[in-house]
């Protein structure tokens, strides 16, 4: 007989590490699950990913081949649209009138936001698992899977969605992030994580998979908002940090031996969040990772969270207060984070004071 609900065991392991590492109230609360790949535990949803707004998630499924956009606030589904093969990522424009998606059968399609309609398709040479946006707008980018030797990257314009440039990553490209300042953006799978200058396509560092782990591969790429650190997760449990600005390996972290499928700074870069093949979302301070005087067995978990089932995928949204959560079950959920900054609410508050006194102003 079950004695806790799973949403009570969630509270009790919040308020249990929170009040242990995460300065009070540290918490990751669900809001809604929606069933997003039509064959539940048979599906999987591989990608989901907050509109430039936040108003809205869209939602790459493997299984039933939809792309969906919910409504943010209460999950109400806008549309769905199927496509012909699995899709392993999907990204927004940056002013919110496209949502992209990447898939199995070789195809980088735009669909009109609004709608749902496909208004423009690219043909690849092979599977596509890799995609982001850059912040300013200018540029997507889409990345491959192996091809005799070889992992193409494409850069778009999406202006006319031309292509700008093409790349070689030299393996599968499994994720995509760009800098805050766009200066740089990441390529991160198998045997590499690369750097590159996104105005020249320029090959900046390649950083590999330590050669004594022949079987490690990378899955994931984040960068912390300062674009001083880059997180990425490998398929054995190891989590990779590089410092940017010195171009090179900081630490390996090591937790819980299972395939991190998805990594994410908090946007205010004092959490990394990590899920994959477990059966929890695990945060873990910033000031902990980087502090080389903690061994591996004692750098602290700052907050677990339950999950109906593994992650392949989780986001923040631009303000930092919901994370979306893509899932094997096939669903997709969205959470509140809660920081353990004491002073956000007051500082909110002067935010959106100035803003009033400033509009007031304007119609006197």
């Amino acid at each position: 007989m079950k004695l806790f609900s799973l949403t009570t065991i969630a509270l009790f392991q919040a308020i249990s590490f929170s009040s242990l590492y995460g300065g009070g109230n540290l918490a990751l609360n669900q809001v809604w699950s929606r069933l997003a790949d039509i064959h539940g535990e048979y599906g999987s949803v591989e990608s989901a990913e907050f509109s430039p707004d936040s108003e809205y998630i869209v939602s790459g499924t493997k299984f039933d081949y939809t792309v969906r956009v919910f409504r943010t606030a209460d999950g109400h589904q806008l549309w769905v649209t199927k496509l012909s093969s699995e899709i392993e990522r999907v990204a927004w424009t940056q002013d919110g009138r496209f949502v992209v998606a990447v898939s199995e059968d070789f195809m980088m399609r735009v669909l009109d936001a609004k709608t749902g309609t496909v208004v423009k398709e690219m043909l690849h040479e092979n599977g596509i698992d890799g995609l982001a946006s850059s912040n300013n707008g200018k540029y997507m980018v889409s990345g491959q899977e192996e091809n005799d030797d070889s992992g193409p990257v494409h850069v778009y314009s999406t202006d006319d969605w031309s292509l700008v440039r093409k790349l070689d990553h030299g393996d599968t490209v499994n994720e995509v992030d760009f800098t805050s300042d766009d200066k740089y953006f990441i390529t991160s799978g198998h045997k590499y994580v690369k750097v590159w200058e996104t105005e020249s396509g320029k090959l900046i560092r390649v950083f590999d998979i330590d050669p004594s782990f022949l079987d490690h591969l990378f899955i994931n790429v984040n960068v912390h908002p300062d674009d001083r650190w880059v997180a990425a997760g490998t398929n054995q449990g190891y989590i990779y940090l590089f410092d940017l600005e010195k171009m090179k390996l900081v630490r390996r972290v090591n937790k819980l031996g299972q395939k991190i499928e998805t990594v994410a700074w908090t946007i205010d870069g004092g959490y990394l969040a990590t899920a994959g093949h477990s059966d929890t979302i695990d945060f873990f301070a910033t000031k902990h990772l980087l502090d080389k005087s903690l061994k591996n067995d004692s750098i602290p978990f700052a907050l677990r969270v339950p999950v109906s089932d593994n992650l392949e995928y989780m986001e923040f949204d631009d303000y930092g207060s919901l994370m979306t959560t893509a899932h094997q079950d096939g669903t997709v959920q969205l959470w509140t984070y809660m920081s353990d900054d004491p002073s956000i609410n007051e500082r909110r508050h002067r935010e959106v004071k100035a803003i009033q006194t400033r509009e007031a102003a304007k119609k006197k």
